[in-house]
């Protein structure tokens, strides 16, 4: 027989369920917000405003997009970890947050422990690319001269931590090369001093790369990513070229502040789950350079922690610190 005790406690846990799903119902009631940690037009801002359109249709309330800019988007990861976790505030984040979580370290914001990840919708890679007048044709002739040339190839990136970045000291790690990192404040000086011949090699984003190999202003050596990429199809993956485990491979999602009661993110994945899977919406982001592979919450985490670990060891064997 049952003690009068257990049958409280079981009272309570059916009335918690029980206000658990009622405010899976109810909600949004409200408007969402939604957390951008870069600035308008950047890849997280377009997949946030398309897929917040989108969820204001079918919830009927409206979605606001705020970007919150600052320390390569570890600010507003920041404004989203401290936010109410109700499911009315949601980030729009990207793979710079399993950099930033090793570079900015804080006992009030850990990020793997203060957001929760939702869902991500798609991913980009980046192409290592040389000016159109380099001596370099292909992969192998540019890591063959750095290995014989070592701390010699000036090899531009986006600034000190960033992805591009991380991924140079990445390809070092793989390949036994040495580069001289030449770090600029964003990924347009960068291309301009590479075309200009100041710098031989740089990391830029797949999708954008095709107008400056038009132009012979560049030329494309690689895919940073196991197989080619369908923005730029003629372009031949690392792995096909024989630098096997290496990826460059960036994540675009949602997350949330620990907390968010399991029936409302579960809503939260559904929903938004629905939208990116939608045929319209792909094509439009799939026009932003994201290749749109929706995938489960038990996903992402697993493959933000893969990717934690990996830029972890990175960043620790070269030493990597923040900019200052």
């Amino acid at each position: 027989m049952l003690t009068r005790s257990v049958w409280k406690f079981l009272l309570v846990l059916c009335c918690a369920a029980s206000s658990s799903l009622a405010l899976a119902d109810d909600f949004p009631n409200k408007a969402v917000r939604f957390i951008v940690p870069f600035s308008q037009g950047t890849g997280p801002d377009r997949l946030a405003r398309l897929v917040g359109e989108e969820l204001a249709k079918v919830w009927k309330v409206p979605v606001v997009v705020e970007n919150r800019l600052g320390a390569s988007g570890h600010v507003g990861a920041q404004v989203l970890a401290q936010s109410q976790p109700d499911g009315y505030t949601v980030g729009v984040m990207g793979s710079n947050i399993s950099v930033t979580a090793h570079l900015m370290k804080s006992d009030t914001f850990v990020p793997m422990r203060d957001l929760q990840p939702l869902i991500i919708a798609g991913y980009g890679d980046m192409t290592l690319v040389v000016s159109g007048k380099s001596r370099f044709n292909t992969l192998t002739e540019f890591l063959d001269y750095a290995k014989a040339n070592r701390g010699k190839v000036a090899f531009a990136s986006a600034g000190i931590g960033s992805p591009s970045h991380i991924f140079i000291a990445q390809l070092q790690q793989k390949t036994g090369t040495e580069f001289l990192h030449v770090p600029y404040k964003g990924t347009a000086p960068a291309v301009t001093d590479l075309i200009g011949g100041q710098v031989e090699a740089f990391f830029i984003a797949t999708h954008t790369v095709k107008p400056y190999l038009a132009s012979g202003q560049l030329k494309a050596l690689g895919v940073g990513a196991e197989q080619r990429n369908s923005h730029a199809p003629d372009i031949p993956s690392f792995a096909e070229l024989g630098v096997k485990d290496f990826s460059t491979e960036a994540w675009y999602g949602f997350m949330l502040p620990t907390g968010v009661p399991a029936p409302v993110a579960e809503k939260l994945y559904r929903d938004i789950h629905a939208i990116v899977s939608n045929e319209p919406v792909r094509g439009q982001l799939d026009k932003f350079g994201l290749t749109m592979r929706p995938s489960t919450t038990a996903e992402m985490r697993e493959f933000v922690g893969k990717e934690f670990r990996r830029y972890g060891e990175v960043i620790a064997q070269y030493n990597i610190k923040a900019e200052e």
